[in-house]
């Protein structure tokens, strides 16, 4: 294809690749079937034969039909944190639109602006690495465009300037022309597009994208697909996408890896406040006992309490391999008591929840891998070998929505729960106290998924009444909702009944792959659930979340793309744990590394080095004048590589100044050694401070130089002559003829200095 008819497809991909790119960022495959097929039909409608296109009214009152249309569904829904996504929505649209309509100059200006905008919404709407990989080709492409844009911008100029000059040639383009345009062209632009992306590499490094140290952040830090909090005013679909996060093997005490017969709960947050006013569930204590541990490099288990652990009823390990997620969250079963990571981590272990997170600042990435030694059913006597002389963790007893005590007492009736022991045999005996509180939990949390209410990810038509407390809307009148809505429900009826218990956030692991016999996790099986105070220092984990919502979850958006992730999660992994979290620790760390590695590289390559040496003195009974040969040998082979680089110097000077980049290479490399003299005469000329312009000729800038200096413009003219006839006559300089021009370079330098 014509290089200036080139901007038009060009274009046109870049619409393509916007499109593709906004759509990836909304995890919408409608909006990119639906976008990406309408533009197609736009290029054979308005690129084909007969070259229709939309008239101008037609598309000015679509436009306006689009902007009313969003106007109303953003006020129908008047949801700021979406504003983005419908500002892209219209942006996309109206770019499809662009594309019927009439081709000029001005509208395609217009669909390249669109084009941008659309993929600067998706900027604003993840992170996620296929996403970032088609802006990084939106970015390459858009440089190519600009470039062919402005040829043919050019091209277009001169071809009017022609038209009005009476059939004068046109002037010249603004870009090289010759014999080899497209090669010099595609060089060009190559080499814009890799010195704009180093230049955009190196600008990250220097300045990381985060202010903060990972070590202040990871507090407050969010996880794909989980939370650290739970609004339920955030009346939002929950994601349900099959992206793989990390795998699983639960693996029992003699070695084997198993399925377990029940989910397994994976805890990544303790959350034990309830805020009435924003109602928002909240991370409260604040444990001053945290107990911070380096990991053994070689993946060697370590302790993660002071005493030694009970182990008689048995060792399960949880081995985890993150695929795509990137995080310092360690999910854990409940309770780990040692840990080993792929490579040496600090790790920060909270003995009241039994949590773990990574803290350490001295390494650029996250971890890959990681085990845990745990119990599923823990004995005191582990626990308190956990928690050692930290005070048992205490929640509160009482819920702050006064509504919830009659709808408590309520529940309670319903759940028909019998048996217990009276508050006399309780204040008789206080271990009753636990046993009471796992026998009402389960038999609330067996009422709760019994059928009577609803799960569902949808929360659109949740609907709650000026005032009310969306935990109770849930219990009372909608009766549908998520695991966030029944792992609320429970906690708060418990409290109102004065049982001790928290809110769980993490993900749940059930789906397993017999083949590889580990479990998959993926984004969509992120999770809440609850914990009961049973003991002293226990926790019994119950979920009022329907198993069976869980597993239809879990099955409902699988698809045969499914079966290819584990393509690229490594890729996406690195890409989250290598330049998302790139912040300031990170760029500190990565200093320090390139500083040490360099210097240790350094010290490594000249010890063997020594080495070496003194081997060789040995072997030939060198003496001590073996280090002097060595160093001769040494100085010599410095010498040599001096010597080459000149001269190769030399030669791309020859070729450049003679013009010999169209000869072929063996009549090149014979010409420039017959040109060299003119090379060398140039540079004398370029000290003199009399360089030869781009504009003149050899015979030119020999009249120039005789009228500064004429003994050296005589002796440039001779050289010049000379330089013709090896060039463009075919002479072979001879031996004699290599004499006289050196003869004439003297002369040259001589006359050069006498005219300084």
């Amino acid at each position: 294809m014509n290089l200036l008819r080139q901007h038009r497809v060009a274009a046109f991909l870049l619409v393509l690749l916007s499109i593709a790119a906004f759509a990836t960022s909304q995890k919408d495959l409608v909006l990119l079937v639906s976008g990406g097929a309408l533009a197609m039909l736009s290029w054979y409608v308005t690129e084909g034969p007969r070259g229709r296109s939309l008239p101008s009214l037609a598309s000015n009152g679509l436009i306006i039909a689009l902007l009313a249309w969003t106007l109303l569904n953003f006020l129908g829904e008047l949801d700021l944190t979406d504003s983005t996504a419908v500002l892209g929505r219209f942006l996309l649209w109206l770019l499809v639109i662009k594309l019927f309509s009439t081709r000029t100059t001005y509208e395609d200006r217009q669909r390249v602006t669109l084009a941008v905008m659309l993929v600067v919404c998706g900027c604003l709407e993840t992170v996620e690495f296929i996403f970032a990989a088609l802006v990084f080709l939106f970015l390459a492409l858009s440089i190519w465009t600009a470039m062919l844009w402005r040829l043919h911008a050019s091209y277009e100029a001169a071809r009017v300037s022609r038209r009005g000059d009476g059939g004068l040639l046109p002037p010249p383009l603004e870009v090289s022309v010759g014999r080899r345009l497209l090669p010099q062209f595609r060089r060009v632009a190559f080499f814009s597009i890799a010195t704009i992306f180093v230049g955009s590499a190196l600008g990250f490094a220097l300045f990381p994208r985060f202010g903060e140290s990972r070590g202040d952040r990871s507090g407050s830090e969010s996880v794909s697909g989980f939370n650290d909090r739970i609004d339920l005013l955030a009346n939002e679909r929950i994601n349900e996408s099959r992206r793989e996060l990390f795998s699983l093997r639960w693996i029992d005490p003699t070695g084997t890896p198993v399925k377990s017969p029940r989910p397994i709960y994976l805890r990544g947050a303790v959350l034990d406040r309830y805020d009435p006013v924003t109602h928002r569930w909240e991370v409260l204590r604040t444990s001053t006992a945290i107990r911070a541990m380096r990991t053994p490099p070689d993946a060697k288990f370590v302790a993660l309490g002071p005493g030694v652990p009970d182990t008689t009823g048995g060792v399960w390990t949880a081995e985890i391999t993150m695929r795509s997620l990137a995080t310092s969250v360690l999910f854990t079963v409940y309770a780990p008591f040692a840990v080993a990571t792929d490579e040496s981590y600090s790790v920060a272990f909270d003995p009241q929840t039994l949590l773990l997170r990574d803290v350490g600042t001295d390494h650029v990435g996250r971890y890959w891998w990681y085990a845990l030694r745990v119990q599923p059913q823990p004995s005191p006597q582990m626990m308190e070998t956990l928690q050692g002389s930290v005070d048992p963790p205490r929640s509160d007893v009482s819920f702050p929505v006064a509504a919830m005590v009659p709808i408590a007492q309520q529940i309670l009736v319903a759940a028909s729960v019998t048996g217990l022991p009276t508050a006399q045999d309780v204040r008789d005996d206080p271990s009753l106290r636990w046993m009471r509180n796992r026998e009402i939990a389960r038999a609330i949390a067996g009422w709760m998924r019994s059928g009577r209410f609803q799960y569902t990810t949808d929360l659109s038509s949740f609907r709650i009444e000026g005032g009310e407390d969306p935990i109770v809307a849930f219990l009372e009148r909608n009766r549908f909702g998520h695991c966030e809505y029944f792992a609320s429900a429970l906690v708060a009826t418990l409290r109102s009944l004065g049982i001790e218990s928290r809110l769980i956030t993490g993900f749940v692991a059930i789906e397993y792959d017999g083949s590889t016999e580990q479990y998959i996790v993926r984004e969509s099986n992120a999770h809440a659930w609850v914990e009961v105070r049973t003991g002293e220092r226990q926790w019994t984990a119950l979920d009022p979340t329907p198993e069976d919502s869980l597993q239809q979850i879990s099955e409902r958006n699988r698809s045969f793309a499914d079966n290819f992730r584990w393509i690229y999660d490594r890729v996406e992994f690195l890409w989250n744990s290598r330049v998302l979290a790139y912040d300031g620790a990170a760029q500190a760390t990565i200093a320090d590394r390139v500083q040490s590695q360099w210097w240790k590289y350094a010290q490594q390559t000249l010890d063997a080095l020594r080495a070496q040496m003194r081997a060789l003195v040995e072997r030939y009974a060198l003496g001590r004048a073996g280090t002097i040969w060595f160093s001769a040998i040494a100085l010599g082979v410095v010498t040599a590589l001096a010597a080459w680089f000149v001269a190769k110097r030399r030669t791309a000077r020859t070729h450049r100044v003679a013009g010999l980049e169209a000869l072929p290479h063996e009549e090149a490399r014979v010409v420039a050694r017959d040109c060299a003299f003119f090379a060398d005469a140039l540079d004398m000329l370029d000290r003199a401070g009399l360089s030869k312009p781009a504009p003149m000729t050899p015979r030119q800038h020999a009249g120039l130089v005789t009228a500064f200096a004429a003994d050296a413009g005589m002796e440039f003219a001779r050289l010049v002559e000379r330089f013709y006839q090896v060039r463009y006559g075919g002479l072979r300089q001879s031996i004699s003829d290599r004499a006289e021009t050196r003869n004439a370079l003297l002369r040259l330098k001589s006359a050069l200095s006498r005219g300084r």
